[in-house]
């Protein structure tokens, strides 16, 4: 679940989604600031900043991928039969 921190000095959006690290499952966290986005685990002190045209290039990329990948079974299965 989605949800924003309760803290009025800043926009923080925590998610559910999970990454493992130091053997830990962690919540991802987004801090919107005046330059960008910064990205960092919860409990941990770490973060990378990241622009909204980054975060953009790559949702792109993922979906050329996806796309292409959905090509290329269609064009094997047209194959196989």
């Amino acid at each position: 679940m989605t949800s924003l921190a309760t803290r009025k000095t800043r926009l923080a959006v925590e998610f559910s989604d999970c990454v493992r690290e130091r053997g830990k499952l962690r919540e991802v966290t987004m801090v919107l600031t005046t330059y960008g986005i910064s990205v960092r685990l919860k409990g941990m002190r770490s973060s990378y900043p990241i622009s909204p045209a980054a975060i953009y290039n790559r949702a792109v990329l993922m979906e050329v991928e996806r796309l292409r990948g959905e090509q290329k079974a269609k064009k094997r299965r047209t194959e196989a039969h």
